[in-house]
């Protein structure tokens, strides 16, 4: 499998959070799925606290519903604290079931401007949802003429590129945290493709861009043209 390294645009700040018990502390959760969630720690002194191992208690914050819920860390890198559920109730289990839609999910996509990354795309979701269009030679993403586009799905992904055309496969954090630029940070991913087409995160995708009213026309056309006949 070959292997790569990607820019992901981050905001410092989540609208999904998790208040943890024993501190009464909250954290921005960067990434929430129905394994397990990923906190972003915006002061270092609080990683002692989440040694790979522990368990942690609290409120989870996600789509405007509070959630009893418990995790146990399972890596950290650089800030970023990896946890999977533990013991997950039936209802914060059903919740991020329908979070998790991809008819959910892509009606909440929006766009929001990357000044630092010149003329790229970026269509956001706080439920690890990133589409990110990479036009060439640094023009406009608005034109369906782009290198390359690219959409995270917690720690997965899918990719479009003009010379290997579409492929799959997963992302893990690197420890180095990235760099600023004003509320936005920009961190490295690795991935890893594939050997053979994930078809169920295909068709998951082209759900969720088919759902989307934020994507640009011509953009979206783009996409579900190229996975036409792949799905």
């Amino acid at each position: 499998m070959s292997q790569e390294k990607r820019k992901v645009p981050r905001f410092h700040v989540s609208p999904c959070q998790f208040h943890d018990a024993a501190s009464g502390k909250n954290f921005s959760v960067q990434d929430i799925s129905q394994g397990g969630l990923a906190l972003r720690l915006v002061d270092r002194v609080d990683l002692p606290v989440f040694a790979v191992g522990s368990l942690h208690h609290g409120l989870i914050k996600v789509e405007g519903v509070k959630t009893d819920g418990s995790f146990q860390v399972r890596y950290l890198r650089g800030t970023l604290v990896g946890g999977e559920w533990f013991e997950p109730s039936p209802e914060l289990r059903k919740h991020l079931e329908e979070i998790s839609r991809a008819e959910v999910l892509g009606p909440g996509l929006k766009r929001y401007d990357l000044p630092e990354m010149n003329g790229t795309s970026w269509y956001h979701h706080p439920v690890g949802v990133d589409l990110l269009f990479y036009p060439p030679n640094g023009d406009s993403a608005s034109s369906a003429e782009i290198a390359r586009w690219m959409i995270y799905v917690h720690d997965n992904f899918v990719q479009w590129e003009l010379d290997t055309g579409i492929r799959t496969g997963k992302t893990m954090a690197e420890d180095e945290e990235g760099y600023a630029h004003g509320i936005v940070r920009l961190e490295t991913r690795l991935i890893e493709h594939d050997e053979r087409f994930n078809t169920s995160l295909l068709r998951w995708v082209e759900r969720l861009v088919e759902c989307s009213e934020a994507i640009a026309s011509p953009l979206k056309n783009l996409v579900l043209s190229q996975l036409k006949g792949i799905v």
